[in-house]
């Protein structure tokens, strides 16, 4: 039978760069490329409210990559392509995300090109009108969209603000929205203290520390940390959709990524629905043909998070869809078998390899651990986290904590020519 491969014991430094930003390195034996996952604390959450700003975040992404430093727009893209960076600028919940690939003998270059665009960026007011275009272009496309709108209505029910906002924006923000004012933002958002950079893969964290200190300097000041502004909307609503399927997203509590229960949930919830093989899976689309696409995932955040289901099925069966759903997750509190206990242990265990060989996996996972733990968590560690989980323990904490109080936690949103009925 064919063995499984044992996770490297790659060294990850930690530095606190002169700034005041953390710096975290793996140094990566038996790669090529170097990867950079540059968090910095201006994502969705923190956007000004409402049609003051919601969304801006979408704006700043896209137009820091205009132009930096000493480069216009086309120049700046040309030497990131000169060093063979693979790039990209998102705006998730809670940072705007600078993230990178290239030959590791190319990474003091990409450090410089990213330091640019994170403290030097143009954010150039000819640049606004197309950014906000393709803003309200994308906001626009939702309504085409319906699968993923209804994970984003979820998402905003079911979360408390601002942590519920998706990211698409506001229409009247993205109009009304003036160039100073967004430089003002980003001054405002993008700061050492709060931001996190880590790089992973074929490189040196001495160096690595030297090149960030030296490119930052008199860079300084401290992000304020977001704050939850009012209770979850939660409940059950329907939008009306003339679209030929019913879609339906669910959400439930789950613990947040501190929580060692964490793991658990992350377990349970594959069986419940995250692979081909899980119950949902299995019952609603193999067994009973009720719809093409059905899945449970959990979604883990630093004080938060949530175990969200998603199935679309015809407006006819959309009702045995839901109530055949509601049965498995209701089933759950039972436990699972030990099969099913295998298969999710031995998948997770896989994609964590997988992910070790990818350099900006660990890059990203280096950060998010960061923000999330406070520390940095080694593939090893990750690996023996998830073979020290046993059976019984798994089965006592699905009794104890995806019972009854926990499917009082459900929200539900659905979208289609009728609503589904509850009880």
């Amino acid at each position: 039978m064919p063995t499984e491969t044992a996770p490297r014991a790659n060294p990850i430094h930690v530095r606190i760069l002169e700034c005041g930003m953390p710096l975290l390195v793996e140094e990566m034996a038996g790669v090529r490329t170097a990867a950079v996952s540059w968090l910095t604390p201006a994502g969705n959450a923190s956007d000004p409210e409402g049609n003051a700003g919601d969304g801006w975040s979408s704006l700043l992404a896209e137009l820091a990559q205009r132009g930096a430093g000493e480069r216009d727009s086309k120049a700046f893209s040309d030497a990131f392509d000169r060093a063979g960076v693979q790039r990209s600028v998102t705006a998730a919940s809670l940072h705007l995300v600078a993230s990178g690939t290239t030959v590791g003998t190319r990474i003091d270059e990409a450090l410089s090109l990213f330091s640019d665009l994170i403290v030097r960026p143009h954010l150039p007011g000819d640049a606004l009108d197309a950014v906000r275009s393709l803003a309200i272009q994308s906001l626009e496309s939702l309504q085409d969209d319906p699968q993923h709108r209804v994970s984003l209505r979820l998402r905003e029910r079911h979360l408390p603000p601002p942590f519920n906002r998706s990211g698409y924006g506001n229409l009247d923000a993205f109009e009304r929205a003036e160039i100073g004012a967004l430089r003002q933002d980003w001054m405002r958002r993008v700061r050492p203290v709060g931001s996190i950079l880590a790089v992973a893969g074929a490189v040196d964290a001495d160096s690595v520390a030297r090149t960030m200190d030296r490119l930052l300097k008199g860079w300084h000041g401290e992000a304020i940390d977001v704050q939850q502004a009012g209770p979850a909307t939660g409940g059950i609503a329907h939008e009306m959709d003339e679209s030929n399927q019913t879609h339906i997203a669910i959400g439930f509590d789950a613990p947040n990524e501190r929580d060692p229960a964490s793991l658990l949930c992350r377990l349970a919830t594959s069986i419940l629905g995250g692979e081909t093989s899980s119950r949902l899976f299995t019952e609603v689309r193999e067994r009973r043909g009720l719809c093409y696409s059905v899945n449970a995932g959990y979604g883990g955040g630093r004080d938060r998070g949530i175990v969200a289901i998603y199935a679309g099925s015809t407006p006819e069966r959309a009702q045995e869809t839901l109530d055949t759903i509601l049965h498995e997750v209701h089933a759950l509190e039972h436990g699972v078998s030990a099969d099913e206990f295998r298969r999710a242990q031995i998948g997770l265990k896989s994609r964590l390899v997988m992910h070790g060989e990818s350099t900006g996996a660990r890059a990203a996972a280096l950060a998010s651990d960061w923000y999330r733990l406070g520390r940095c968590r080694s593939l090893l560690e990750l690996t023996a986290e998830v073979e020290a989980v046993t059976l019984d323990a798994l089965n006592r904490w699905i009794a104890s904590s995806m019972g009854e109080a926990w499917r009082h936690t459900m929200t539900v949103y659905t979208i289609g020519q009728s609503q589904p009925k509850f009880g």
